[in-house]
């Protein structure tokens, strides 16, 4: 199972907050199922964020849903000044974010087949020049890849260190 990976790595916090509610809403409201794993996450993790400000947006809150809508609306004000190519949600398959980085970097699912199978695509400066790069998921496997540094270019080059692999509880950013 993809969270017993992140369990393993990274423990949750003592006293995560946001970790129930009601997953119809959100679901309702993108109109789609969420991927096991991250319901999973939220539910044990809950609103919160990754050192070096990984910040993954918690969908059982109204602050969640309203950042995740603010990113959509962003991306597709660029996608139409930019012109460039990428497909967001709601067209399928398309780019859904499910978080951001203190980098101003998008993090985002890759929305074709079942929400079990999505990749992981990063948006981030510049990147409509670049060919779309789809990572494996489920999301919490890629959480542990991203933070034992298989992906450094995503941070310019900087690692993660062993002290830093933690997640601290907070609400969500707004």
């Amino acid at each position: 199972m993809a969270l017993e990976e992140i369990l393993n790595f990274i423990p949750p916090p003592a006293a995560a907050v946001d970790t129930s509610g009601d997953w119809a809403i959100a679901e309702q409201q993108f109109g789609l199922t969420f991927p096991t794993d991250y319901k999973q996450f939220i539910e044990t993790y809950g609103s919160g964020e990754f050192q070096r400000g990984l910040v993954v947006a918690n969908l059982l809150t109204q602050e969640g849903r309203d950042k995740v809508c603010a990113d959509l609306s962003r991306y597709a004000e660029l996608q139409a000044a930019c012109e460039h190519e990428y497909i967001l949600h709601p067209e399928r398959p398309g780019l859904f974010p499910w978080g951001s980085d203190e980098n101003g970097h998008l993090y985002c699912w890759w929305t074709e087949g079942e929400p079990d199978q999505w990749g992981i695509v990063q948006l981030y400066h510049r990147c409509e020049d670049a060919p779309l790069k789809i990572f494996p998921g489920p999301l919490t496997s890629f959480f542990v890849r991203f933070m034992s540094n298989a992906y450094t270019n995503m941070l310019g080059g900087i690692e993660f260190e062993p002290d830093q692999l933690r997640f601290t509880r907070g609400r969500q950013p707004v």
